[in-house]
């Protein structure tokens, strides 16, 4: 592997994004990649660089695809130039096993011929299939297994060199930052066909960045931007108000910090359309774990005890403030390795817990804290793990988690370190967990002591609602536990009888 250094071309760039868009058709981009990094990368004769695209596809298990268009960096001078070049761009299929990333079917292949450069440019490399007839276009099956649950699925864009100059390091692709449309974990995939080596998740290491101090992750994605559309894509739920991240292969598991604490909380930020004095009302809350079980080694039982924390904000930090809810889900023993969806679900609005939500720091939003541990015998077992992700589609997020340390020192911005990137300070790692939110926002209710459906008024529908919560309480809140002891009797039918009729 050779990387060179190089002056960005700007103009080139932007005409190449033309290029793209005029052969675009009647697809819009459905994967384009962030910002170009000072690197470029030629895997040699006889290897191909597959980009992993995440396209946002809710429901689809299919992508048709239009155009790709490659950035190739050529860095040439009068005196040497970068020779003419043939790149050869591919479609293929990604697998999963519940470990690792694999090359399917290779579903279309064409190849350009590049000239020779005489400067340093990116030239982008433009392949269409059927560009007037979107019936002659190939069709990819999806890979959903990973992502899936966050409205993504993925493919394979291959790259090779091929021809007389295909090893000479003065062209290679260029490498990027986390694109701007669809996801990318920060990997390629490389393989060999002289000696049918495949490697899913190939990348460059480590850089200490311009500081001279912070470490941080090179990018291993490059510039790419495929038109297509996901086929009979079915929309997500009207009210999913944060999550649709993509998970990044990073996990995270409290034990692994040097304190150990096992029963260490974490809180994912999550932050919804909201105004001032408004509400949110759970119908549902999902998190993700990764499972690292075989069949030699499974990962163990665990219990997993969630809770909707309310956000201070006091000008300068985020903090936690009331938990509202908590509840205790179990996870049996897993002999894959796999990424495993809990859910959190709740019977009706009228018994879900309200979280107030604090919009000072960021007008139009409402924040929260998704709060999570471990919890039982095998709490410190790092078999199991919180699953890292990406900025979310729905909502917004801090890029760090809350984390308690056990002591009460609470530290709002946990993260994961830099990318490296131009600058000293980089592009900060996914320290986000993969968290659903589904429910509704509104403004608070003028609820009374028995007002169990927040109509304004005690009456008959409430009570219906606390007899059908009769006996011991199985979460917290616990519906119609109006003196809070744990259970809904007598005493709680009690108070509600005597607040019959409008609140006050």
């Amino acid at each position: 592997m050779q990387m060179l250094r190089f002056v960005a071309a700007a103009a080139a760039l932007a005409a190449g994004i033309a290029s793209s868009a005029a052969h675009a058709q009647a697809d819009p981009a459905i994967f384009t990649s962030g910002t170009e990094t000072g690197t470029r990368y030629n895997p040699g004769v006889d290897s191909t660089a597959y980009e992993n695209v995440y396209i946002y596809a809710p429901g689809a298990t299919q992508a048709r695809i239009n155009s790709v268009t490659v950035g190739i960096r050529q860095v040439g001078s009068a005196a040497t130039p970068a020779p003419t070049v043939d790149v050869e761009v591919s479609l293929a299929e990604m697998t999963w096993d519940g470990t690792a990333f694999g090359r399917g079917a290779t579903i279309a292949t064409q190849t350009v011929t590049i000239p020779a450069q005489t400067v340093a440019v990116t030239t982008p490399v433009t392949v269409t299939w059927g560009a007037t007839d979107p019936a002659l276009r190939p069709v990819l099956n999806l890979q959903t297994q990973t992502n899936g649950m966050n409205g993504y699925g993925a493919f394979w864009v291959g790259v090779k060199f091929r021809g007389a100059n295909a090893a000479s390091t003065a062209n290679g692709w260029r490498v990027v930052n986390m694109p701007t449309i669809g996801r990318a974990t920060n990997n390629f995939g490389l393989f060999n066909a002289s000696t049918g080596v495949w490697g899913g998740n190939y990348w460059f290491g480590t850089t200490t960045g311009t500081d001279g101090v912070t470490v941080r992750d090179n990018p291993a994605r490059f510039l790419l931007t495929v038109t297509g559309a996901a086929i009979n894509p079915v929309a997500p739920a009207s009210d999913l108000l944060y999550g649709q991240s993509c998970g990044d292969l990073g996990w995270y598991h409290a034990p692994l910090d040097p304190d150990g604490l096992s029963n260490r909380w974490v809180y994912a930020s999550a932050f919804v359309p909201a105004t001032a004095g408004q509400q949110f009302t759970p119908r549902q809350v999902n998190y993700s774990v990764v499972r690292f079980g075989s069949a030699a080694t499974p990962a163990p039982p665990a219990d997993m005890e969630l809770a909707l924390v309310k956000m201070t904000w006091d000008g300068t930090n985020f903090g936690l403030g009331e938990v509202v809810a908590t509840s205790t889900l179990s996870l049996t023993e897993s002999t894959t390795y796999v990424t495993e969806k809990i859910s959190w679900n709740f019977a009706s609005p009228a018994s879900a817990p309200k979280v107030d939500l604090q919009t000072e720091s960021n007008p139009g939003l409402g924040g929260l804290w998704v709060a999570a541990r471990f919890t039982g015998v095998y709490s410190n077992d790092t078999t199991n793990g919180w699953r890292i992700g990406y900025a979310p589609l729905n909502g917004a997020s801090l890029n760090g988690f809350g984390m308690d340390d056990g002591t009460g020192v609470f530290v709002a911005n946990y993260f994961f370190g830099n990318y490296n990137n131009a600058g000293a300070a980089g592009e900060a790692k996914p320290a986000r967990m993969v968290t659903e939110l589904f429910g509704t926002v509104g403004d608070a209710g003028s609820a009374c002591l028995g007002d169990l459906n927040l109509d304004g008024v005690v009456n008959g529908a409430d009570l219906g609602l606390l007899l059908g919560a009769w006996g011991p309480c199985s979460s917290s809140p616990c519906t119609g536990d109006l003196n809070t002891d744990g259970v809904v009797n007598g005493a709680d039918l009690g108070l509600l009888l005597g607040a019959w009729g409008a609140c006050p």
